[in-house]
């Protein structure tokens, strides 16, 4: 008589532990595939602003041929048409013309910190939002894009506002040795 309460014992803890693992077998989990799916209905509500093309701003310091800078607009222009089938291979593409721009030469009236480390900004996001379209995340990956765009804009807007103080500075330099 002592064995069978052992045994129901037994048996009342294998039928609980049948139980517990069949239920977790029946609810789904959050998969990687889940996680890297994008909603094309909300996506297409959101809308990108890309500065214009600075051309007066490049003839006027013989930077019309910087063609690093050209294609990285290109590329700009592509992705704020938010082709999300292809976002990621726009986001590569992106990605390595940014690099190539960091590391090849500047032109020299734009060697300086401030439009150096804005270049960096811009790789750094345009790396963020290569991850989001890797690990979607509903939440992360527009505002991601938003903040890409936000970046080149003031890399861009930099750019242009550094001429403006150059010459200003050298309008302000000419004013006081004119009045001395």
């Amino acid at each position: 008589m002592n064995q069978l309460p052992y045994f129901q014992t037994v048996l009342l803890l294998f039928i609980i532990t049948y139980t517990g693992c069949n239920d977790n077998k029946t609810e789904t989990g959050l998969t990687s595939t889940d996680t890297t799916e994008i909603n094309l209905i909300s996506s297409n509500k959101t809308s990108l602003n890309l500065i214009d093309y600075p051309k007066e701003f490049l003839q006027a310091n013989e930077l019309d041929e910087w063609e690093g800078f050209e294609n990285l607009h290109e590329s700009m222009e592509r992705l704020k048409e938010l082709n999300f089938d292809g976002v990621e291979v726009d986001l590569i593409a992106l990605s390595s013309r940014v690099k190539s721009l960091r590391s090849g030469p500047l032109p020299q009236k734009l060697e300086v910190p401030q439009i150096i480390s804005r270049l960096k900004v811009v790789e750094m996001q345009v790396q963020k939002a290569r991850y989001f379209t890797q690990h979607y995340k509903k939440d992360s990956l527009i505002p991601a894009l938003n903040l890409l765009y936000d970046y080149y804009n003031g890399f861009v807007s930099r750019m242009v506002s550094l001429q403006n103080e150059d010459q200003d500075f050298e309008t302000g330099l000419e004013t006081t040795t004119l009045d001395q």
